[in-house]
């Protein structure tokens, strides 16, 4: 006796994968926004910020994030007391936090230097530039950059350089775009990168390098098709990343992740932040990964997550398994075959599971070679489930039927 495999329908439905997103314990501190954040060796710190939901608050609390054990410790506060808006750099294990908007409503040109290893912060020269908070902070080579921002008569370009091995400021070339404040800004090997940002006008989508061997700006590719400020932005694994934000202040906010290579000059879209739309999103990386929290949309956050780009370079990896299973009808014996893979696709890890509607009948196969043959005779008449994973991911799933033949 033999028995007809008819397939009933077949739907080849990509099953939702796992985000590269992943959420962690949520942020020490109360929800806030416009706060700052750095990473030191092997944790990550976010502190100051504030609320203006119907009453203004500001903070001057830090907190540390261990990765390992997905906790938050509370450190050491802010020496120059309740802050929001300031701009911070790492040196030599060490990280540098400045300007900024005090709870008086003034900005600061004041910077201190915190060190992990004594909890401690430490008085640095002040900032030579006007006082301002919004400003972007990041090092190359051994110093520290800051620039642009907000000040007491509007937005500025100004731009400035840190030595830490003679505690001294000393101006560079002006920022080459509009002035501007809520900018981002991260560094990506020997250059420096400024973008987006609120100005004057609408806010902005362009996007500049800093050479600090030439101390010259150039500009590079707009990134997406319309203007943000308040993003969140970083560089990891040698890419930059910007996303979130909003068009105008307190405006449309966003969730996308866009990732810029710099041997390109290219943006591509990336998969999009895994909570609310927001503004005032801060991050820091760690490793291969980066951690993102805190933001508001009106309302203030305290959740955080982590961001795993090889979990998304998996994913479109995943959607680029062909997976042939034939013939429809089959007599004796059912063939899928995985002869095509992408490269970084390991074909021992997809499994083909075959279930029966009454749930009595469940059967697993592992892929050793690159084409399996299933004969159909094993099976009782009845109707079947079948699904393929990846690492306990899903694929794809589909239902069939096995049929005597009479």
């Amino acid at each position: 006796m033999k028995f007809w495999l008819t397939f009933l329908f077949l739907t080849w439905a990509f099953i939702s994968i796992a985000s590269p997103y992943v959420q962690k314990a949520e942020f020490g501190g109360s929800a806030r926004h416009r706060s700052t954040a750095f990473a030191i060796g092997n944790s990550g710190y976010i502190g100051l910020g504030h609320i203006n939901s119907g009453v203004d608050v500001e903070y001057e609390d830090f907190w540390r994030y261990d990765p390992a054990s997905n906790s938050w410790t509370q450190i050491a506060d802010y020496p120059e007391g309740k802050m929001y808006h300031a701009a911070a750099f790492v040196l030599n294990n060490k990280a540098y936090v400045g300007t900024g908007r005090r709870e008086d409503g003034t900005y600061s040109v004041k910077f201190h230097a915190y060190d992990p290893t004594t909890n401690s912060w430490t008085p640095t020269a002040d900032f030579i530039g006007l006082a301002r908070r919004g400003a972007v902070g990041f090092a190359i080579n051994g110093k520290g950059y800051v620039g642009t921002g907000q000040v007491t008569t509007g937005y500025t370009v100004t731009f400035y350089e840190y030595n830490p091995s003679l505690d001294q400021w000393s101006q560079k070339a002006n920022f080459i775009g509009t002035p501007r404040t809520s900018a981002v800004g991260f560094s990506i090997g020997n250059y420096g990168y400024l973008g987006t940002g609120e100005t004057s006008g609408p806010s902005t989508n362009d996007f500049y390098q800093y050479d600090p061997s030439t101390n010259g700006w150039s500009q590079k590719a707009n990134i997406g098709a319309f203007g943000r400020q308040e993003a969140v932005g970083f560089a990891l694994n040698g890419l930059g990343y910007i996303g979130t934000g909003d068009d105008f202040s307190s405006g449309n906010n966003f969730k996308d992740m866009w990732a810029y290579s710099p041997a390109t000059n290219l943006w591509l879209p990336r998969h999009e932040f895994a909570g609310t739309a927001r503004r005032y999103l801060v991050a820091f990386t760690i490793g291969p990964k980066a951690y993102l929290g805190t933001g508001t949309n009106g309302t203030n956050f305290k959740d955080f997550w982590m961001y795993n780009p090889a979990l998304s370079d998996l994913e479109d990896l995943l959607k680029k398994i062909d997976l042939k299973l034939y013939p429809n009808p089959a007599v004796e014996n059912l063939t899928i075959d995985l002869s095509d893979l992408p490269s970084g696709i390991e074909r021992n890890k997809i499994k083909f599971s075959l279930f029966s509607m009454d749930g009595k009948s469940n059967k697993k196969y592992q892929f050793e070679e690159k084409v399996l043959k299933i004969e159909v005779s094993e099976f009782p008449s009845g109707s079947y489930v079948y699904r393929f994973t990846y690492e306990g991911q899903s694929l794809r799933s589909g239902k069939l039927t096995l049929k005597h033949k009479s």
